[in-house]
């Protein structure tokens, strides 16, 4: 057994820590659940989140596909921990909403001031499953190049890219693509009416054509914002 003057220096050295944590919280990180639905669910989940000592009170939007006769409901966490073990609770009997579920952890938003308050109905997700060993230099083509040419567009807002979150066990499961960017636009009618005008969005780059070039997947989806 420590001697007492030990003892007492290192429940000093507790209770320090203990106020600290309560005075200096940890950061709390953004996670969100991307969640397949069917169109006539008016974005209701059958299940209910739980994670480490919280249940699901966060925010949620439902994005009806722009060209295709599907939903998709994304459930916002502003209290989950990275670290923190991630669980669904018991879906409803019949439902197989559980495979379904993709969890993705804010890793970068990209902002223009002009845009701050300002709220899009249009998402273009873009899901990209980068060459092997390829994550730092798709991180290096987003921050320094690529979302420098989208903000030049006027009905751009914004992007927030998420990195997918892997449960214990996933080894030898069919996972979504690692990375996700969710760029926010005005509205899909002027989205098309810019395209239609300009063409691409961002022209293309050498480096966009060696990181895109080199990617295992890339998948771009254009979503109209139903509820927010």
């Amino acid at each position: 057994m420590p001697p007492p003057k030990l003892r007492l220096r290192q429940s000093i050295r507790d209770i320090k820590q203990y106020i600290a944590n309560i005075i200096v919280p940890q950061p709390k990180v953004e996670t969100i659940a991307w969640v397949p639905t069917d169109p006539d669910s008016e974005g209701q989940c059958d299940f209910d989140w739980k994670g480490p000592s919280t249940r699901f009170a966060g925010g949620y939007a439902t994005y009806r596909s722009f060209n295709a006769d599907k939903n998709v409901t994304v459930l916002l966490f502003g209290d989950v921990y990275a670290s923190g073990h991630i669980s669904l609770a018991e879906p409803t009997a019949g439902s197989d909403a559980r495979s379904a579920v993709s969890l993705y952890q804010l890793t970068h938003r990209f902002e223009p001031k002009r845009s701050h308050g300002l709220r899009g109905l249009c998402i273009v997700a873009v899901a990209i499953e980068p060459a092997e060993g390829g994550d730092d230099e798709l991180d290096h083509w987003y921050r320094n190049e690529h979302l420098e040419l989208l903000a030049k567009v006027p009905i751009y807002l914004r992007t927030s890219r998420y990195k997918l979150l892997r449960p214990s066990g996933s080894l030898g499961r069919h996972l979504p693509p690692s990375h996700l960017a969710l760029h926010e636009y005005t509205s899909s009618k002027e989205l098309l009416n810019y395209a239609l005008q300009h063409g691409p969005l961002a022209p293309e780059t050498e480096q966009s054509k060696r990181v895109l070039g080199s990617a295992k997947h890339v998948e771009r989806t254009v979503w109209d914002v139903m509820v927010s």
